[in-house]
């Protein structure tokens, strides 16, 4: 999964989330225009919630964190 998000006209995140092995771990890069940031969670929800995380952080908007269905 490859989403993005703007910090403003000139600039944006990409972030990806990759499995490693079909179950896992996971794989989150955060390609911010500064530097890049990589991580591995056991879970995709993990991640997800570290994605929510760090786009809230850089956003400077609240963090919306995905749902258990």
């Amino acid at each position: 999964m490859v989403s993005f998000f703007s910090l403003g006209p000139y600039s944006s995140v990409r972030v990806e989330l990759t499995a490693v092995t079909p179950t896992g771990p996971y794989r989150l890069e955060v390609d911010h225009p500064a530097r890049t940031v990589v991580e591995y969670f056991d879970t995709p929800f993990a991640a997800l919630t570290r994605h929510a995380e760090i786009q809230s952080a850089l956003s400077d908007k609240p963090a919306t964190l995905p749902s258990v269905i």
